[in-house]
């Protein structure tokens, strides 16, 4: 306990220091880095670590993705351009089921994401827990993407493969539009969006409808989301943000299939999620506010605070399950900038806290009788300072500390096999990250990132098998390493690559005892080497108007257990399951014609093991995908019509596993989600937006 407190008295005297120290500093000019590598480069900002950073010069593994790259392909989820990310596997099981891994991290859990931490503009998606709902977001709700792949904690938290920051849209003139989209399986989409802006206020809102009847059996899906994003400018220094968003979806579930199956027909449901027609119903309601003052200097002060409300309804073959679950959180943080002609230090400083409650029931499928009735209550504080350094445009340098406490207690309200209540707190955690980057010349940079992350494990995996606390388990913590380099030649080429190595230890690994019955122990360690590589070379320019851009990346990896020894098995030295060791995306857009362009894409994902053992590995698989677009703007009025093909070459796949599946009752194991085959798209967007 003392030490604890110490830590945590630690963490604030350094940010008293920090503070105290910037506000007796000279603050004699303004200057962002906006560091111009030369003449005609683009200059992309990032503010992943909440000062703006020309990505170019950024000390960190960090990558983009625009609002162009979530409008290609039938733009129904943010698949497709997660998945061009180098680094970055996103399975897809169906509209609500996916599971996210970063480097590796993360895929071993059997259905959902977890290790992860994201963001929708300062709401977090990340449960008290660690689990991360992506199914919810909105393509057209997204202006950016900002990924800082491996461990991020020194700023975020809990987080071990990395963070996700979604940026939502904002409103630059009044506008009003509506985008409605056909595709296969009997799939119909539609959006209206609208905004007005004056100098005060800025208001963007969205609503959708998405229906889908699913290329597999028990497979149909409805979604509806509506999205309200305002600014309030009470000066030229402060404003005030409000974002809310609610979803409302309900989905049935095919599940996975063992592979006959699969194998012979991929459109099949599970036949004992058939059988009972089993379905995911649930409403998600987020809300964020904050405050925001820019002060001296480019320096921050902002408060903020969200919340949450979630219910839940799923039918399952082995029983019915209800959940609800609301959050309430603050976030605060200050930013002090100092700054010469010789060199810029921004020092960032703040606090999170985070509380949950979830409960949870199941019932009887036959009789509605009550099985098992929980009540968890969640907390987590993280105390972050950060440092941030720019000498003379050259050597960019960003260090922070993160200090994290993290809790739980369980209420047991279903007595008839005893009372498990209990409580759990595990050691305060410690999180540095120090990284560099060192501009060679106007056309390249190196950098260098070392950091520390953390994961506490999920609620299923804190208890024994007979449902009491198990108070030996321990957080998944880790180290990475990793040095790259970026180069850009004018607006032309640019091309980045990285090798990093993370080192994770207490390896949590989820023993299945049923199908919906996990038990967690720490059971070894694993290390995740790679090497990363992307590229955008614009070939051939008219005007210098991109007539054909090539684009691509790799990641080629070899994710497995150093030491892994679990129930008298020894896996060290497997390949962790769920992961591919080269997986690769080329793509090119084409403008033939004045307002058409041509884009075609071609995605490579290597075989991957199934289970721990690796007895078994899912095929190899390539998808080649192409769109024409026209764009057109009169007076007024905007138009946008597209219409692809996606999988040309209808190849047979596995679009996500359930990794380390169990075999019941003499059936075989069902690892294996299909994926979709040869399918269609066509969207129309109407918009007219008012004279700024």
């Amino acid at each position: 306990m003392k030490t604890k407190w110490l830590i945590v008295y630690a963490l604030l005297v350094l940010i008293i220091v920090t503070q105290t120290t910037t506000a007796n500093a000279q603050l004699p000019f303004t200057r962002q880095d906006t560091t111009l590598i030369s003449d005609e480069i683009e200059e992309i900002t990032i503010t992943a670590f909440r000062s703006p950073y020309n990505i170019f010069n950024t000390p960190a593994p960090v990558n983009l993705i625009i609002n162009e790259q979530l409008e290609s392909g039938d733009a129904l989820t943010p698949i497709n351009a997660l998945n061009r990310i180098p680094g970055i596997l996103m399975h897809h099981g169906t509209f609500n089921t996916n599971r996210l891994t970063i480097r590796g991290i993360g895929s071993r859990t059997p259905y959902g994401t977890n290790k992860i931490k994201a963001y929708f503009g300062e709401i977090p998606l990340t449960t008290g827990d660690g689990e991360t709902i992506l199914e919810d977001l909105e393509n057209s709700a997204i202006q950016r993407v900002e990924i800082i792949k491996g461990p991020s904690s020194s700023l975020y938290g809990a987080g071990l493969a990395g963070v996700l920051l979604f940026h939502p849209k904002t409103v630059l003139k009044d506008f009003v539009q509506n985008q409605s989209t056909l595709a296969s399986f009997g799939t119909y989409k539609n959006t209206l969006t609208a905004g007005i802006s004056n100098n005060k206020l800025k208001i963007y809102a969205l609503g959708s409808l998405l229906s889908s009847d699913g290329y597999r059996d028990n497979n149909s899906t409805t979604r509806a989301n509506i999205l309200l994003n305002s600014v309030y400018n009470f000066s030229e220094k402060s404003n005030l943000q409000f974002l809310a968003k609610a979803t409302k979806m309900k989905a049935y579930i095919p599940s996975s299939l063992d592979f006959d199956t699969y194998l012979n027909s991929p459109e099949s449901a599970a036949a004992n999620w058939a059988a009972v027609k089993g379905y995911e119903d649930y409403t998600n309601s987020q809300l964020g506010i904050s405050f925001n003052r820019f002060t001296l200097n480019d320096g921050k002060i902002s408060v903020g605070m969200f919340g949450s409300m979630r219910n839940l309804d799923e039918l399952r073959p082995f029983n019915r399950l209800k959940e609800s679950s609301d959050y309430i959180g603050w976030r605060a943080y200050i930013q002090k900038v100092v700054a010469t002609e010789a060199f810029r230090v921004v020092m960032t400083s703040g606090l999170e806290m985070f509380r949950e409650n979830y409960n949870w029931q199941t019932y009887n499928n036959d009789n509605n009788q009550l099985l098992s009735d929980n009540n968890e209550k969640r907390q987590y504080e993280n105390l972050f300072l950060q440092l941030e350094s720019n000498i003379k445009d050259r050597i960019f340098i960003s260090a922070g500390l993160n200090g994290n406490l993290t809790r739980f207690k369980y209420n047991d309200h279903f007595h008839e096999n005893g009372d498990q209540s209990g409580k759990r707190s595990y050691k305060p955690v410690l999180s540095p990250r120090l990284g560099v980057n060192l501009l060679l010349s106007n056309e390249c940079s190196v950098f260098g990132n070392v950091s520390h992350g953390f994961s506490t494990p999920t609620f299923e995996e804190t208890l024994l098998p007979e449902g009491e606390i198990n108070p030996d388990i321990k957080p998944e913590s880790g180290w990475s390493f990793e040095t790259g380099f970026r180069t850009q030649f004018t607006n032309r080429f640019k091309l980045s690559a990285s090798y990093y190595r993370i080192y994770v230890d207490n390896l949590l690994v989820a023993h299945r005892t049923g199908e919906d019955a996990y038990i967690g122990v720490n059971a070894g360690q694993s290390v995740h080497p790679g090497v990363e590589a992307e590229f955008t070379w614009v070939t051939i320019r008219h005007n210098k108007a991109a007539l054909l851009t090539l684009f691509g990346s790799t990641t080629l990896s070899n994710y497995h257990f150093s030491d892994f020894v679990n129930l008298g098995n020894d896996y060290s030295g497997k390949l962790l399951p769920g992961t591919a060791k080269e997986t690769f995306n080329l793509g090119a857009s084409l403008v033939p014609l004045k307002n058409f362009t041509i884009n075609a894409w071609y995605r490579y994902n290597g075989e991957m093991p199934v289970n721990d053992a690796n007895t078994t590995f899912s095929d190899a698989f390539g998808l080649t995908s192409t769109e024409l677009r026209y764009q057109a703007k009169k007076g007024n009025f905007k138009f946008d019509v597209r219409g692809g093909i996606q999988n040309i070459f209808d190849i047979h796949y596995t679009s996500m596993l359930a990794v380390n599946a169990p075999s019941f009752g003499g059936n075989p194991p069902r690892y294996y989600y299909s994926g979709n085959p040869r399918n269609f798209y066509i969207s129309l967007l109407i918009g007219f937006s008012a004279q700024q």
